[in-house]
């Protein structure tokens, strides 16, 4: 994969909401985040620009169906150039985006693989689709040391039980030369069930319908050639965010399109939103081309980030980010 991904990596699931404050508080790819909008602010603000109730909730719909993946595991099965390589058989935790396609109707009386039910039978179960990052989760055996977060909105949605969380079970296909995968998760938590079915409409229109996102004001007017992109992800694993930006180059022959849409680590895998229908298919953020340097580059010593540090180094950086096709 050509570029650098947009994994935020962590010692562990323990040391995890240190290390995502610290990443975000001092990411040095977009310092002050002054261009993620919040859930909140976005859906009060400039939600209601759009013109039609279609339209808006269309685009809440990708909001709703964003999801945060907290990966636990790097495969053995991972090749010699992976960028995960060096973690190869560790649980070092990873932190990426998904986007959930669609829910199954409930199965009964099988065995629910869920913590909560411990592969006792449950009453019923839904597995449902999330694509994400081929980057992001590998296979199988990393699919299964998945958890995925729902509705992660704010710094209290953890506590107060509107995030609700699920679990993969396989990936079902996938992509290494355009890093997408089809990933398998299940529940039985029914109101989670109804959330995503309702959602469901939505995706099924996508490649159907253009939508025009110029109304939002986020962006100066590009004239006709100019194609918005929305991207909803969970940078250094924070609070699901909003960024907008517009498409600066397309590759059709392999399937990938940059924009200049501001990600971070944690970004990776997240759906790539555009007002075009090029194709009719929705993009998975892969990662940066540009020369970026993040909590993830291996290659950068701390003592490199604390030097840049007291030089002040501030200067939000540019933003040459892409995605691939998932099909």
């Amino acid at each position: 994969m050509p570029g650098r991904h947009e994994c935020a990596i962590f010692t562990s699931r323990e040391h995890e909401a240190a290390e995502s404050y610290w990443g975000y508080k001092n990411c040095e790819k977009n310092p002050g985040h002054k261009n993620f909008i919040t859930v909140q602010d976005f859906k009060d603000n400039y939600l209601p620009r759009l013109q039609s109730h279609y339209q808006r909730e269309k685009v809440r719909s990708c909001i709703d169906r964003t999801v945060r993946l907290r990966v636990d595991c790097t495969s053995q099965a991972r090749p010699d150039d992976d960028d995960m390589a060096e973690d190869r058989g560790t649980s070092k935790m990873r932190v990426g985006t998904g986007c959930v396609w669609y829910v199954e109707e409930p199965k009964y009386d099988e065995p629910c693989v869920c913590p909560k039910c411990g592969g006792n039978v449950a009453r019923k179960q839904w597995r449902f689709r999330v694509w994400t990052a081929k980057h992001v989760v590998y296979n199988t055996e990393e699919a299964r040391k998945t958890k995925i977060d729902f509705f992660y909105d704010d710094d209290s949605c953890d506590r107060d039980g509107r995030m609700k969380s699920a679990w993969g079970v396989e990936v079902m296909d996938s992509e290494p030369d355009r890093d997408w995968c089809w990933m398998d998760c299940v529940t039985c938590d029914e109101d989670l069930a109804e959330r995503i079915e309702f959602n469901r409409g939505f995706v099924l229109n996508d490649k159907l319908t253009y939508q025009d996102l110029s109304p939002l004001g986020l962006l100066p007017s590009g004239g006709e050639d100019c194609e918005p992109v929305l991207i909803v992800s969970h940078p250094h694993g924070q609070p699901k965010k909003i960024t907008v930006g517009v498409v600066t180059h397309r590759d059709k022959e392999n399937r990938r399109v940059d924009y200049n849409t501001p990600t971070c680590p944690g970004s990776s895998g997240a759906g790539v939103f555009r007002s075009g229908s090029w194709f009719g298919l929705l993009p998975v953020h892969s990662g940066s081309a540009g020369k970026t340097s993040t909590e993830n580059n291996h290659k950068l010593h701390d003592f490199q980030r604390l030097s840049r540090k007291l030089r002040g180094h501030k200067t939000e950086q540019e933003q040459i980010n892409f995605g691939y096709f998932w099909l």
